[in-house]
């Protein structure tokens, strides 16, 4: 995928744009230890979709006001938002915080960051509801605790949706990607 780097707040982010210019846009979250190459099938089946996807890669230091500066300097107004694992946290926050930009939130394996998480952490106590529709896509039974839980901070059509196959194989992927497109179709 193209790849264009964006500088907010100090830190330069490699963003991966790619799709039909007038798409709707995916901004995807990605998980730790995961390239943006990891993600390129599911946004291939995106773009098919005629879905324009933004990747922004795990960076500790990224938080939900620096997002939005990348959408700014991308010229980016509304998005449905999807999170994985560790980019599931942010994008919780964002949904949280900003209903101005976000049409939607896909999480997967992360939950609302006033549900405490398999460990027993409550990322954050005072993060407000999300007044979006929502899908959780979970991998495993701790997953689907959390997500459970995350449901009384969701004010919209909340779907939890078990991931078939093994985390990125072929079934998770278009499991993934029928999600997101469906979240894009009911706003």
């Amino acid at each position: 995928m193209p790849s264009t780097t964006v500088t907010v707040e100090g830190i330069t982010v490699p963003v991966d744009v790619a799709g039909p210019d007038k798409g709707s846009v995916v901004v995807l979250l990605g998980a730790a230890h995961q390239s943006p190459a990891a993600y390129t099938p599911v946004c291939q089946r995106l773009h098919t979709a005629s879905l324009r996807t933004v990747v922004v890669p795990p960076d500790p230091r990224l938080t939900a006001k620096s997002v939005v500066s990348v959408l700014d300097a991308l010229e980016i107004k509304w998005a449905l938002l999807v999170g994985d694992r560790i980019g599931g946290e942010l994008a919780w926050e964002l949904a949280a915080t900003r209903l101005d930009r976000f049409i939607g939130l896909v999480v997967i394996d992360r939950g609302h960051p006033r549900v405490a998480d398999a460990a027993g952490v409550v990322r954050d106590e005072h993060c407000p509801p999300v007044e979006m529709n929502t899908t959780a896509l979970v991998s495993n039974p701790a997953a689907r605790a959390v997500a459970r839980a995350s449901q009384q901070f969701v004010y919209g059509d909340y779907r939890m949706v078990d991931l078939l196959g093994r985390r990125n194989a072929q079934e998770s992927t278009a499991q993934l990607a029928a999600e997101i497109v469906m979240r894009t179709s009911t706003w």
